[in-house]
């Protein structure tokens, strides 16, 4: 029996509401297929399911000895929940138990409730992406990201 809320993997069909979900928080939004090749290729896809309906997701992969957290998100109507904090401690568990010995991500730096998570969680800024995002507003040109890092060991 499926059960009514939890943590559960990304599957083909799911691809439709996380984009949906994804086009709902994001400028740039990848595609429903870029989240099929991302499962046809063994990423860590994760959704989170709340009375059945997918509310967010979350998407990892593995180089070397690293995870990258390359996107989560949780439809607006569940955020400031701890829903994304609960897939960002599911991916973090996942890359423990991969061996993984650090963990790397982007996130605007206009997103300070994303950062502040981040931060509750010890990572800290290694670097700048300049220019890496649109802009929220659409005008010219791009909004820096920063790089942050945690160690897992």
């Amino acid at each position: 029996m499926m059960a009514h809320s939890g943590i559960r993997k990304m599957t083909v069909a799911d691809a439709a509401i996380v984009h949906s979900i994804d086009k709902s928080v994001t400028i740039e939004p990848w595609t429903e297929r870029l989240y099929v090749e991302c499962i046809g290729v063994g990423y860590e896809c994760w959704v989170i399911v709340e009375e059945q309906e997918v509310i967010g997701f979350g998407v990892m992969n593995y180089s070397t000895s690293e995870a990258h957290i390359l996107n989560i998100a949780v439809t607006p109507s569940k955020q400031r929940e701890g829903q994304g904090e609960r897939m960002l401690q599911h991916l973090l568990n996942l890359a423990r138990q991969h061996g993984s010995d650090e963990i790397f991500l982007e996130v605007r730096v206009s997103n300070t409730p994303a950062i502040e998570l981040y931060k509750k969680y010890s990572f800290v800024e290694v670097g700048m992406r300049k220019n890496y995002y649109p802009l929220e507003d659409g005008g010219p040109g791009r909004e820096d990201a920063l790089t942050l890092a945690l160690s897992l060991w």
